[in-house]
Formats: C-alpha cells, sequence, structure tokens
C-alpha cells in the first residue's frame, strides 16, 4: 500500500517508508513534523475495529510504563478504502526475538534487569485493571541501552469493561506457546495479573535456555496444549532465587503464582539486589 502525497501532508508526515507488514496492519517509519522520527500504522479494513479502538483508549489511559506513545490516531482515505491509522513514538532497538536468535543465551544478570523491567510493568497495568495477554519475544523491544520495552496491546483486557471476546468462546485469544492455561480456554473471571507473569517467566525462561520449553520437542500445537494443560516443562537446574521465581509463576495453576504482581515485583527487586547486585 503506497501512503499518497496528499494524506502524508494530512498527517504532517514526509520520508514515508514501509517497515514490516504485520497480521492485522501495515507499519510504516516517516518523519513528522511535530514529533521527529514515528511509526504510522494503518489498520487493515476487515479487522476487528472494536478492539483495535480498545487497544488505543488503554494505551492513552498510561502513564510511566515502557512502551511506545501514540501521538496521533483517527481515519485516512486511500484509494477510496477509508482506514484506521495510529501513529506513535519510535522505539529505537530490535525485538527481543531477533535479540535472541543473534545472541543466543541470555546472561543470567540481563535476564533479571530484564524480569525487572517487565514485572514493573505487570505492576503499573495491574494498578490500571489491565492485563497485556500478548507478552513473547515479538512483542518486547530491546533498546540499545539495554533497556526491555513492552508493545502491541492489541488483545489487551481491560477488568474494569465488558469483555469483547464471547463468552462461550472454547478459546480466548492467545499466542498459545506463552499463554497460560486459564487464557487458552478462556476462563476470563481467572485473567489477571498473573497471565502476564506467566507469559513474562516463560520469556525469560527461554532467554536463559534458548527454547520455549513447552513447544520444545512438540510436533504439533495438540502436544504443546497438552503439556501446557498438565503444566509440564523441564525444571532449569539451577538452584537459585532467579530460577524459583520463575518456576513459581510458570505454575500451571495461577493461585501458586505470585499473589499479585505488586508482590512479584517486590520478590523481583529483592532477588535483583542480592543476585545481580542492582535495581532498575
Amino acid at each position: 500500500m503506497t501512503i499518497n502525497k496528499e494524506t502524508m501532508l494530512e498527517l504532517n508526515l514526509s520520508d514515508v517508508k514501509i517497515y514490516k507488514e504485520a497480521g492485522q496492519k501495515i507499519v510504516y517509519t516517516a518523519n513528522s513534523d511535530d514529533h521527529g522520527l514515528v511509526v504510522l500504522k494503518i489498520i487493515k479494513p476487515e479487522q476487528d475495529l472494536a478492539r483495535i479502538i480498545r487497544e488505543i483508549e488503554i494505551l492513552k489511559t498510561l502513564n510511566g510504563i515502557r512502551t511506545s506513545n501514540i501521538l496521533d490516531d483517527g481515519k485516512v482515505v486511500l484509494n477510496d478504502v477509508e482506514y484506521l491509522y495510529i501513529i506513535e513514538s519510535f522505539i529505537e532497538g530490535d525485538e527481543l526475538r531477533d535479540y535472541l536468535n543473534k545472541s543466543g543465551n541470555i546472561p543470567f544478570n540481563e535476564v533479571c534487569k530484564f524480569l525487572q523491567m517487565m514485572v514493573e510493568t505487570i505492576a503499573i497495568l495491574e494498578e490500571h485493571n489491565l492485563v497485556h495477554r500478548d507478552i513473547k519475544p515479538e512483542n518486547v523491544m530491546r533498546t540499545a541501552s539495554g533497556d526491555y520495552i513492552l508493545i502491541d496491546f492489541g488483545i489487551a483486557r481491560d477488568l474494569s469493561r465488558t469483555s469483547l471476546t464471547d463468552s462461550a468462546a472454547a478459546r480466548g485469544p492467545a499466542t498459545v506457546i506463552y499463554a497460560p492455561i486459564e487464557q487458552i480456554d478462556n476462563l476470563k473471571d481467572q485473567i489477571d495479573s498473573r497471565t502476564d507473569l506467566y507469559s513474562v517467566c516463560l520469556v525469560a525462561y527461554e532467554m536463559l535456555c534458548g527454547f520455549n520449553p513447552f513447544s520444545e520437542g512438540c510436533d504439533n500445537m495438540m502436544q504443546v496444549m497438552r503439556k501446557i494443560d498438565q503444566g509440564n516443562f523441564t525444571r532449569i537446574e539451577d538452584n537459585n532465587d532467579l530460577i524459583e521465581f520463575i518456576h513459581t509463576n510458570l505454575n500451571r495453576h495461577r493461585t501458586r503464582r505470585s499473589a499479585n504482581a505488586k508482590d512479584a515485583k517486590d520478590w523481583i527487586d529483592e532477588i535483583a539486589s542480592n543476585l545481580c547486585g542492582e535495581e532498575t
């Protein structure tokens, strides 16, 4: 899709270049007269616009969180078709997935820092009654300075508002290999910050070991689902507090994970201070 000159003028953008095409949107980089380098997202018209609008509303409510900021949103007409657009701040860095592919196993201290930053983010979301529900390496950016930033709130859940997912649906929205069983099974009354704690600890496991323990060795999704449902994953052999934190929050039973994100933040900050020698 080509962004014409009229649209660029309308949005006060120049030097628009395609960045990537995701499932529900086309992403561009551009220069903004007001904000410098930005990201322009054009939402494909066949998408669930109610969920996209919910994502925009959620991001506009957040303060003090490590994520991209929405600078503008609205509708534009391209080739006689109306599209929803979002302009966000540009994050200089790599997707965690790309970083993992280049680096292999991540050092212990860096995983500790990752968990601190992500759990702090989850704790802020918890204060706003929000659950991200899609924490995975593709939705985490690593900046040049080594900070970790959570992006893509496309299936985030506002627990204070009516759910957009049909309660009768057998499965909830999820990236299955990074989601806990309560999310996969669409058990709405069990979705809370512990859902995100599970996912972020699964990413931390992959950073340390180089593989996802639920998809490793499986030939199909049914096998993956069986392992998740049974809580069947290979324990990391190292015996320290950071590994205990990861194992605890990977428990199949959410009531056996940290009680909430605030408690998890206090725990990981203490671990970072004792084992990693630093705090964020």
